[in-house]
């Protein structure tokens, strides 16, 4: 009889393990924020400018909607403009129904639907008649207005982002 040797069996090597990462290390968090705040720091910009150019936009179009309305009103009204004993008149005529000398009626209007437009870049919905268009705005009022010749005006100082003054749209 022969007798097989045998080896004896290799004895484990241990093999060092690394433990179960979950999350992330400092380093990646840091490139992380990293990167949004770059992020933010392009559209942020953007999206602000985006709504002045809304709001310069806004009054522009109110205040060329609001001059063909006193354009029509004094077609209608024996070519007197509205609003010559004041604010609060001009914007009656131009909301409300009027007859041919621009008393309380139902022959011509609204010509503009109620409520009055708001300024869209200083938030009033205020104005002021005046005799004569001044050279710039004062901002006490949303709106300006001359009776005298029909001429309204966005009354806020400065410009938009166009570069066009608010006054001169």
């Amino acid at each position: 009889m022969k007798f097989k040797q045998t080896s004896p069996e290799p004895t484990p090597v241990p093999v060092p393990t690394t433990p179960n990462r979950s999350g992330f290390t400092l380093v990646e968090l840091l490139i992380v924020v990293l990167i949004l705040g770059i992020l933010a720091a392009v559209v942020i910009p953007r999206f602000s400018t985006v709504s002045a150019e809304a709001r310069e936009s806004a009054v522009y179009n109110d205040v060329q909607a609001l001059r063909s309305a006193i354009a029509l009103y004094r077609v209608q009204h024996l070519e007197i403009y509205p609003g010559v004993s004041g604010w609060d008149q001009f914007v009656t005529q131009l909301t409300t129904q009027t007859d041919a000398a621009g008393a309380s009626g139902t022959k011509y209007g609204p010509y503009v639907r109620p409520p009055f437009p708001t300024n869209a870049v200083s938030s009033l919905n205020t104005g002021k008649n005046t005799v004569t268009m001044p050279g710039s705005a004062d901002g006490g009022t949303g709106w300006i207005y001359s009776p005298t010749n029909g001429e309204l005006r966005i009354n806020t100082e400065g410009a938009g982002p166009s570069g066009s003054d608010y006054f001169d749209l």
